[in-house]
């Protein structure tokens, strides 16, 4: 191959792009998710593919904002790619919705960007799909998206996978989310299961050393409703919970216990380490673990005040899957596999051939002229 060749074959670093056999395949799996979001009434929006970044900068992480891909528009306006789906579809309900239109259900399927480690040059680009349920407070809600997200990964073939429920309430119910350094390193703390770091800044904060070592315990919790109920009522008899950490803690295992009632095939486990990855996760949050994969394949949660930064005050929660991460652990036919099945007509003019071809074609089969 040429120099000349390469550079033009080059992609820029973090790019990604598929083809033939691997888009088919893309394309399949696609169908089958949009089929069974279609089917539980939620309806497709497309969202833009840059927008003014000044609108989101007090909802992005301050460590994710390095990673956002920025430009210049010809009017000197600062951009951004679409770095969230869930954030760009936020701004276009919070614009369009009306009361009367609750509540509402819409799902998208979008490539997103966001620059990653430069030892992770292949995880610049993803392809994020996901629902959003606007409208509806309650643990119903909740409850709705984790079933729809156990569907849609059946319906794929996806391997073994365990649900592990938090959250984010009980941080601000700890720490005052307006305190935005303080709610930052007590969350990333929390989150690596430091302890010893969560009991040092719940000190800092304000915390005697027996409660903030009790609160180490507790974000260091994974379990079972059972045992979070053990573990709630010793903490109850010994005045260890304010109204608020009680009343968070009691919404998680509410859900815990329906979602036991529902047997689903993800296995559900309380993991207080869980408190949602972004500023605008107000409630329960929740992540998705494959084994062999280091990292969750699909999040969602709560986020009741999101859409009120745009204007239009509803509660709303939702998932998103990282597909692409996960396409390799599906078990759906490629198109190999169906071409090596594809029928060869034959003919003695295309005229022929192609009146054979559609009728192999209408019986559902595969036919190569």
């Amino acid at each position: 191959m040429t120099s000349r060749k390469r550079a033009l074959l080059q992609l820029p670093q973090g790019a990604e792009s598929f083809y033939l056999e691997d888009a088919h395949r893309h394309r399949r799996i696609m169908d089958r998710i949009e089929h069974v979001f279609e089917s539980w009434g939620y309806l497709p929006i497309q969202t833009p593919v840059f927008d003014f970044f000044g609108v989101y900068e007090g909802l992005i992480p301050s460590r994710d904002a390095r990673s956002i891909y920025r430009l210049i528009d010809r009017e000197g306006d600062l951009l951004m790619l679409r770095y969230d789906n869930t954030l760009f579809l936020a701004k276009q309900m919070g614009l369009m919705l009306t009361e009367a239109e609750l509540p509402v259900r819409v799902w998208y399927a979008d490539t997103i960007l966001r620059h990653q480690d430069a030892e992770d040059i292949s995880n610049d680009e993803f392809f994020q799909t996901g629902v959003e349920l606007i409208g509806k407070p309650g643990p119903d809600a909740e409850l709705e998206v984790l079933v729809l997200l156990d569907r849609v990964l059946n319906e794929v073939h996806a391997p073994p996978r365990v649900v592990h429920l938090g959250s984010r309430a009980l941080l601000h119910a700890i720490v005052d989310p307006e305190a935005a350094e303080a709610a930052g390193k007590l969350r990333r703390a929390v989150a690596l299961r430091r302890s010893t770091e969560v009991a040092e800044l719940c000190v800092a904060n304000g915390c005697s050393e027996d409660r903030a070592a009790f609160l180490a315990e507790l974000f260091a919790f994974i379990g079972t409703p059972e045992e979070l109920e053990t573990l709630l009522s010793t903490a109850d008899a010994a005045g260890k919970l304010n109204e608020l950490e009680r009343d968070a803690l009691r919404y998680v295992e509410r859900i815990a216990e329906e979602y036991a009632r529902l047997e689903l095939q993800a296995e559900l486990r309380i993991d207080l380490s869980e408190v949602g990855s972004q500023p605008y996760h107000t409630g329960v949050v929740f992540n998705v673990y494959m084994e062999g994969l280091g990292s969750a394949v699909a999040s969602g949660g709560r986020y009741d005040s999101l859409l009120s930064h745009f204007g239009f005050d509803a509660p709303a929660v939702g998932f998103s899957i990282l597909l692409r991460k996960v396409e390799q652990y599906l078990s759906i036919e490629s198109a190999a596999t169906e071409a090596a099945h594809a029928i060869q007509v034959e003919g003695e003019n295309f005229a022929d051939r192609l009146r054979q071809a559609d009728a192999v074609r209408a019986d559902g089969r595969v036919a190569l002229l």
